[in-house]
């Protein structure tokens, strides 16, 4: 059990380090701007169908996705927001809707502002909530560690039997 939780503290740690670089990075040189939806992969007829099926997606028009959740669909959406010096931008990004719904006309995306056509939508304040979260799954695991007796635990762990 020891071994698990140093495991799921470092897995934890490294997810808030590389979650806390993403949102500086994003803080650092992408710029929030309104996107308006060109074009859709999530057509109305399969909005529909996935209303209808019941929470059944391998009957669906679109289909079981290994990228879907439970609720969601991973979709590609076209879309054409201003950058800061006022140039329309078109390009591709990627998201999650809930199934069944039709999503969101306009959205707030971040692009690069070094390259326009690079966008995202997840931001650096999303990326900051996940980096919150891990973080407390670590001091959570390492609680717990201590709770088992912290040091000898880990030590027990690593020491070979004689």
């Amino acid at each position: 059990m020891a071994g698990f939780l140093v495991l799921a503290a470092l897995v934890a740690w490294l997810a808030f380090v590389v979650c806390v670089l993403r949102a500086l990075r994003l803080f650092a040189g992408w710029m929030p701007a309104a996107a308006t939806v060109w074009r859709s992969d999530y057509t109305e007829n399969q909005q529909s169908d996935d209303f209808w099926s019941m929470g059944m997606t391998l009957f669906t028009l679109r289909g079981w996705n290994w990228r879907d959740g439970d609720d969601t669909r991973y979709i590609e959406d076209e879309i054409r927001f201003h950058d800061q010096d006022g140039v329309e931008r078109r390009t591709i990004v990627h998201r999650w809707v809930h199934r069944g719904w039709q999503p969101l006309g306009v959205y707030t995306v971040w692009y690069d502002a070094a390259d326009p056509e690079k966008a995202t939508v997840l931001g650096p304040f999303t990326w900051a909530l996940w980096a919150a979260l891990s973080l407390v799954l670590a001091c959570v695991a390492l609680h717990a560690l201590a709770g088992m007796g912290g040091v000898a635990a880990v030590m027990a762990l690593f020491s070979s039997p004689s």
